[in-house]
């Protein structure tokens, strides 16, 4: 664990929040933190056990009187690690506000993991303190014996005693792994050893017979089926030759009636066949000619076509070159137009452009005159103004030096004397003192009174716990003494239930040896019935029977054996689940007792009395008997569910009023003490009175306290109204100097207008001459129209002349474009028509050419004659189809003629071949039945044979295996083993703290462990004497701490993982002298190569004076500042 930041505000003497870098500080090994007495250096500890366990150990109930007294609030945030690298580290932040004078209470607690995000782990004071012990693996006892080592704590772990510091071992080396979780892992492994055991012993008794002589029996009854099936065998083999040889005759008879019938089928559709086939041929000749008539009819539509499209081409080429004559002719006119009238519109548009320049300069002159005559009137109005003002302030400025004048008089008249003013004060502070000292007394009073209502208020409250307890410890035995009571009883349960399970077993063994001697009588009865005079027994060969052995004998098995069998493996079973529970049952009982005598040690004082065994159930049967013990272990259980519930509802009551007795008697004696404390402050108050009393008479003989206060006022209103005078003064000479500089700058501001008056008057005249130049050059056209509009008028003139040029052009361009295209499509028309004829004759041609030969005489007569191509491929598919149906029905009845070769079944002789056969078939498969039962039967009883003998082999390894768990349990009960590692621990960090005690004190001392686990010193230069630890001086003990706590800390690993990198020590080095001091310094620079920092919280100089890396600790001032903190390098 490693300490990265911690941030305080709020506590003890710190107000301010105050930043502590222990990275910066441990990096030397060994770091100091210097300070003042009561400037707030043990604070640093405290609030670090504050952030991680919410407790202060030297604060009365762990936080009373933390609060700094003038803030509201306490905040606490301390970072660490676990690991060096840091790649995960933690942060506990708390809050707390106040609540009254002393107590606080918790408004922020949060715990939080810092990997690449914050994650908060919990955010509730019992979980984040929760948190903190289980990954620290320490208390905060713990924490402040072996970690941080505040004032009064640093020597207690060398006087612990024996079991009390073992106890801090187990936790500090995580020793609790070897004491109660082996042993509740030893017993889980026993029960669940038992249950095993026990599943197996229901599992062997369910097996039911599994010996080797039923082995044996079923292997001869195996025997003597196998050889039935081979006669069956034989007998319906004859009888499938027989079958197969009548079936294929028959088969080839139903097969020629068959083709019989199919070959006068096809006789009756041969006609439709053949006209079918005169269609196709008249169909195939017409497809043949339709490419030479379609081809002809193309021809004459393409020429038809061509003939239309050249007579249009002809007509449009004329329509467009009369079009284009038209639009040249337009085109030429209007350039002549043009060429005329542009040269007298350009002149005119450029003589109206310079009028119109000087008309737009005219408008201009104009307002710029309009604008000097409005500055010119603003300039004469602003001059009259300030002449206006600058009058107002003059007469101020008068009336304000005779009012300053009168304001000085005044002051004079209101000046106290200084010994006056001393006297006065000194009277005021002393009564002042006084009534404060009274009010204080009076205050302390209410306080006591109060304190003493509440005293006696917890008293009562206690007398009522005290009897509160009491009962309930009472109620506490009587159930306690029922637990035990129900332990007896399912002791006793358990018991019988074992005994009937024997007599169970012992019941089921007896019904299966009656069952195996009914079935093998049995079987030897229906091996009788089926003998026969002369042939051979299929058991034994003989040909000699002997019919007295089954004739006077009834061979049927008892339907009720069957029945009590299953019920007794069914009982068998149930008795071990109810076994299992009871014995579940049991265990939870007795860990439930030790429990109950852990949490309430006054129990293992109870005798609980002898109970009488309960009901036997020996004379009844095994079902009923049961059954009965069945319904008496429900009634058993309930009794355990309620007596388990009460008790763990009764300690927890009692363990609640126990922890209220502690706080009541905590809280009386803290009140005591406050009252105690109260009463000692107001004897003090009083005195103090008293003695300011006489002081006061003796320096003010003719005043009292009551009148010091009025005088003290009347000096004060003096003072208040020679204030006012001189804050009105001073005002008044702020006043006067604004005036007479306002009264300056409105002379200046008169003349500056004045002057701008002067020269705006001079530009109005100027542009007045302007105005009249431009109005001469403008001559007659300013009477006119607008000049603007003729101008208009003239640029619209140009622009019509050269867009209607311009779209004259364009008209005679497209004209042309449509006479070329015109052309080009009349000679292309013409080309067409041309090839349309040749093609026309050429179809022609080949048309007469092919249809000479055939009954078509014109194009249409060959589309009439045409199939559509599916329909003709269909038809073709029919007549071939038919064609090889009729021939391969001549072929099958040649062949069934041949196979045969003049023989006939009738339907009589068939139907008895039949029967025959599946008589036969099923007498085979009803042997076949018989002989795997058989081999079934032996198959199961062979596995359960091997099952039992498994089963013995694996209950002799599981006996062994429990027997073993409990020697274990033996040898682990209680904590001995614990506590021989904590021991061995203990003598290892002894060992270890001997090493360091030795170099720190030139060999002198060593330390041992003795018999009952307590340290004790040896004097080695005096011999090896041995003494106890509370003989050491104050140096020597401070000595020998420092080695047990570096030993300790070397060698802590929390959670048994990680190392403890730092501990804090505050107090001890000044018990030193100079030499010794110098000794330990030098051991604690020492440490930095051991990966330990180690942190000093002293006032001692010389030790200030060796450190290389320090924080200082700067007490409170009186001006309320609070505690600062400041780092310093050597």
């Amino acid at each position: 664990m490693k300490p990265i930041a911690l941030s305080i505000k709020g506590l003890h003497s710190f107000r301010e929040e105050q930043t502590i870098d222990f990275e910066g500080l441990s990096g030397a090994g060994v770091f100091g933190i210097f300070g003042q007495t009561g400037s707030g250096k043990s604070s640093i500890l405290d609030a670090m056990t504050l952030a991680l366990y919410g407790k202060v150990e030297r604060a009365a109930n762990n936080t009373h009187g933390i609060l700094n007294h003038a803030e509201d609030t306490l905040s606490v945030s301390f970072t660490f690690a676990l690991q060096t690298n840091h790649q995960i580290s933690y942060k506990v932040e708390r809050v707390f506000k106040r609540t009254d004078e002393m107590k606080v209470k918790t408004a922020l607690c949060r715990f939080i993991e810092i990997r690449d995000e914050h994650t908060v782990l919990a955010d509730k004071a019992s979980e984040v303190n929760k948190r903190v012990e289980e990954l620290l693996g320490l208390t905060i006892d713990d924490f402040t014996r072996a970690v941080v080592l505040p004032q009064g704590k640093f020597a207690e772990f060398l006087s612990l005693k024996g079991a009390e510091r073992r106890h801090m071992l187990q936790r500090l080396f995580n020793l609790e792994q070897y004491g109660d979780r082996l042993v509740k892992k030893l017993r889980r492994q026993a029960q669940e050893a038992n249950a095993r055991k026990n599943e197996m012993l229901a599992e062997q008794s369910g097996l039911g017979e599994a010996s080797s002589e039923a082995v044996e029996q079923a292997e001869k009854a195996l025997e003597q089926a196998e050889a039935r099936l081979e006669a069956m065998r034989k007998n319906r083999d004859q009888a499938k030759a027989r079958f197969t040889e009548y079936q294929e005759i028959w088969n080839v008879q139903k097969e020629k009636a068959a083709y019989e019938e199919e070959k006068k089928r096809l006789e009756e559709e041969q006609p439709q066949v053949d006209s079918m086939q005169k269609r196709l041929l008249e169909a195939e000749t017409a497809a043949a000619l339709k490419p030479y008539a379609d081809r002809y009819a193309e021809a004459i539509q393409h020429e038809e076509k061509a003939e239309k499209e050249q007579t249009l081409a002809q007509k449009d080429l004329a329509d467009r070159t009369a079009f284009f004559h038209q639009k040249h002719e337009e085109y030429e006119e209007w350039r002549q137009h043009k060429s005329e009238k542009e040269p007298e519109l350009l002149t005119e548009q450029e003589q109206l452009s310079r009028l119109q320049e000087i008309e737009i300069k005219l408008s201009e002159a104009k307002q710029e005159e309009e604008r000097k005559k409005a500055e010119l009137q603003q300039k004469e109005e602003a001059l009259q103004s300030v002449m206006n003002e600058l009058e107002t302030v003059t007469d101020r400025l008068t009336r304000g030096q005779n009012r300053q004048t009168e304001l000085k008089q005044q002051l004079k008249s209101l000046q106290v004397t200084s010994d006056e003013r001393k006297s006065c004060q000194q009277a005021a502070e002393m009564a002042l003192r006084i009534r404060q000292t009274e009010e204080q007394i009076t205050k302390e009073k209410k306080r006591s009174d109060a304190l003493n209502l509440v005293l006696q208020k917890m008293n009562e409250e206690k007398s009522t716990l005290v009897q509160k307890m009491e009962a309930e410890k009472s109620n506490i035995i009587q159930a306690y003494e029922a637990v035990q009571t129900v332990y007896h009883m399912v002791c006793e349960t358990e018991r019988l239930l074992t005994r009937m399970t024997e007599q169970a077993k012992k019941r089921q063994q007896t019904l299966h040896s009656q069952r195996e001697k009914a079935r093998v009588a049995l079987l030897t009865k229906e091996l009788a019935e089926k003998l026969t005079a002369g042939k051979p027994c299929p058991v034994c060969g003989s040909t000699h029977h002997d019919p007295s052995a089954s004739v006077h004998e009834t061979y049927e098995l008892d339907s009720n054996l069957e029945e009590n069998i299953k019920q007794t493996d069914v009982l068998l079973t149930e008795a071990a689940a109810l076994s299992q529970e009871i014995l579940s049952a049991k265990i939870t009982l007795e860990e439930q007792s030790a429990r109950f005598i852990e949490q309430c040690p006054f129990l293992q004082t109870i005798q609980v009395p002898n109970l009488e065994a309960a009901a036997s159930y020996e004379n009844q049967p095994v079902h009923e008997a049961f059954d009965t013990a069945t319904i008496e272990w429900k009634r058993v259980k309930q009794d355990i569910l309620s007596v388990k519930t009460r008790m763990a509802q009764m300690i927890s009551a009692y363990q609640e009023s126990l922890k209220k007795a502690d706080q009541l008697n905590e809280k009386i004696g803290f009140e005591k003490r406050e009252a105690d404390r109260i009463e000692s402050i107001i004897a003090e108050l009083q005195s103090s009175m008293d003695s300011r009393l006489n002081m006061f008479k003796e320096a003010f003989q003719d005043q009292s306290v009551n009148e010091a206060e009025k005088w003290q006022r009347a000096i004060e209103e003096k003072d208040r109204a020679a204030e006012e005078c001189e804050k009105r003064i001073e005002k008044s000479i702020a006043f006067l100097a604004e005036h007479e500089a306002q009264k300056e700058k409105l002379r200046e501001s008169g003349h500056q207008l004045e002057r701008e008056k002067l020269e705006l008057h001079y530009a109005a005249e100027r542009i007045k001459s302007l105005i009249a130049d431009y109005e001469h050059e403008l001559g007659d056209y300013a009477k006119g129209d607008s000049i603007q509009i003729k101008l208009r008028s003239v640029q619209q003139d140009l622009k019509l002349l050269k867009e209607k040029e311009q779209s004259l052009y364009e008209e005679l361009q497209s004209a042309q474009t449509m006479l070329n295209q015109a052309k080009s499509r009349a000679s292309a028309s013409e080309l067409t028509l041309k090839e349309a004829k040749d093609r026309f004759e050429k179809a022609e041609a080949a048309w007469l050419e092919h249809a000479k030969s055939t009954r078509f005489t014109r194009t249409e007569e060959v589309e009439r004659s045409l199939i559509p191509a599916d329909e003709l491929d269909k038809m073709k598919a029919d007549i071939d189809q038919f064609m090889d149906k009729l021939k391969q029905n001549a072929a099958n009845l040649e062949r069934v003629a041949e196979i045969l070769a003049g023989r006939a079944l009738s339907e009589s002789e068939w139907s008895e071949t039949v029967t025959a056969l599946q008589e036969a078939e099923d007498a085979f498969g009803a042997a076949i039945e018989e002989k795997g039962a058989a081999a079934k039967a032996l198959a199961v009883i062979r596995d359960h044979h091997k099952r039992f003998n498994e089963i013995e082999a694996e209950l002799k390894k599981w006996q062994t295996h429990i027997d073993r768990l409990d020697k274990l349990q033996a040898v682990f009960k209680g904590n001995t083993f614990v506590e021989f590692l904590a021991e061995e621990q203990l003598e290892s960090v002894a060992r270890d703290a001997s090493a360091r005690l030795g170099m720190l004190t030139r060999q002198r001392y060593a330390i041992e462990v003795d018999s009952e686990g307590g340290f004790v010193m040896r004097d080695d230069a005096n011999g090896g004497v041995k003494r106890p630890v509370s003989s050491l001086s104050g140096g020597e003990t401070f000595l020998t701490s420092l080695s047990l706590a570096l030993a300790l800390s070397a060698q802590i690993q929390l959670r048994g993982e990680y190392p403890l990198q730092f501990f804090f020590l505050d107090e001890g080095f000044g018990t030193l002298d100079q030499d010794l001091l110098d000794t330990v310094v030098t051991a604690l620079e020492k440490l930095q190569s051991d990966n330990l920092s180690v942190g000093v919280i002293s006032h001692v100089q010389e030790l200030r004076a060796r450190l290389p890396k320090k924080l200082i600790v700067h007490p409170a001032e009186p001006s309320g500042r609070g505690t600062r903190v400041s780092l310093e390098l050597m």
